[in-house]
């Protein structure tokens, strides 16, 4: 019992640290995207569109996807008419670079830097966009898809807007709530029942592929079922009570700034269209490779340096 009222107050303190930037971002971002301001912000990334011969009109999609997230770039997406292969390229660049604000925040809680894991994020949307580009079988480009008529919140009378957006707020929170409370007295619960090890033990070969510390089995999974937002109370809680050094958080979180939250957010763009395999195998593969990348070159410059001070 003790154990979890003192995983309920864990939870709901790292459940507060993460809504008190969420809710603030979402109205904000909200009211920019009603007001149309978004849109003129397309400048930065229409000229880049050619690069992964996406219509220039896609980069509003990515725009309010990295600002605000999934829900509303597949919004944006609604209002366009795309092909398999520009909702496929869209899909893996916003899986990789959304709710950047809100996402970044929950990674510098975790004691790496939101800023610098926010532009890996958007460096690594980029690339894998660019790779698709190349790798996607042509007939996708002759795909078009219909996604459905889409409310555009610029349409919607300002106190409507506000009612609903008030409404899908407080439904989040809620979800946010409960999935970290639930997450924080499950793994408190499974520490306090020495149930973790064995767990740890299943998912060790994982880790290792993927190039992580067995420590940061549990972290990694909550990341990759939840994602960073919903799994951010494993993720603070975890990270604050010392389990993994500095090197295990930033492959943490390089891992997961790709691979995250692989489930629910796949999912909603096979929902509209998107291929499984393209959306999911490229963003595993990648993840892994970035560590290993990471290690690599962390290993290199290490022998570099004592190789200087053996001089």
């Amino acid at each position: 019992m003790q154990v979890c009222l003192v995983s309920f107050r864990k939870g709901l303190g790292a459940a507060w640290s993460i809504l008190i930037i969420m809710i603030p971002v979402s109205f904000v971002m909200t009211l920019l995207q009603y007001t149309g301001f978004l849109k003129h912000l397309t400048w930065i990334l229409a000229p880049f569109m050619s690069m992964f011969s996406l219509p220039a009109e896609a980069s509003m999609a990515l725009i309010v996807g990295a600002l605000i997230n999934i829900y509303a770039g597949i919004a944006v997406m609604g209002t366009m008419s795309l092909s398999l292969w520009d909702i496929n390229i869209i899909a893996v660049m916003m899986l990789i670079c959304h709710n950047l604000i809100v996402e970044s925040a929950v990674q510098s809680k975790t004691g790496v830097s939101g800023l610098k894991m926010t532009a890996f994020r958007i460096v690594a949307a980029f690339s894998m966009g660019l790779f698709l580009s190349l790798v996607l079988p042509e007939s996708f480009r002759s795909q078009q898809w219909a996604m459905g008529a889409v409310v555009d919140v610029r349409t919607q009378p300002l106190f409507e807007m506000l009612m609903v957006w008030s409404l899908q707020t407080a439904l989040l929170t809620l979800k946010v709530i409960l999935i970290i409370l639930g997450l924080t007295v499950m793994i408190d619960l499974m520490r306090y029942y020495r149930l973790f090890t064995p767990v740890v033990s299943i998912l060790r070969p994982f880790t290792r592929i993927n190039g992580l510390p067995h420590e940061s089995a549990f972290m990694w999974m909550a990341g990759l079922v939840f994602g960073l937002a919903y799994g951010s109370g494993v993720l603070i809680a975890e990270s604050r009570a010392g389990h993994l050094d500095r090197d295990g958080l930033i492959r943490l979180n390089l891992s997961l700034g790709i691979s995250h939250s692989l489930i629910e957010d796949t999912l909603l763009f096979v929902a509209i269209g998107a291929s499984l395999f393209w959306v999911l195998v490229p963003r595993v593969i990648a993840a892994a490779l970035v560590v290993w990348a990471f290690v690599l070159a962390r290993s290199y410059i290490e022998n570099r340096r004592g190789s200087v001070s053996k001089i």
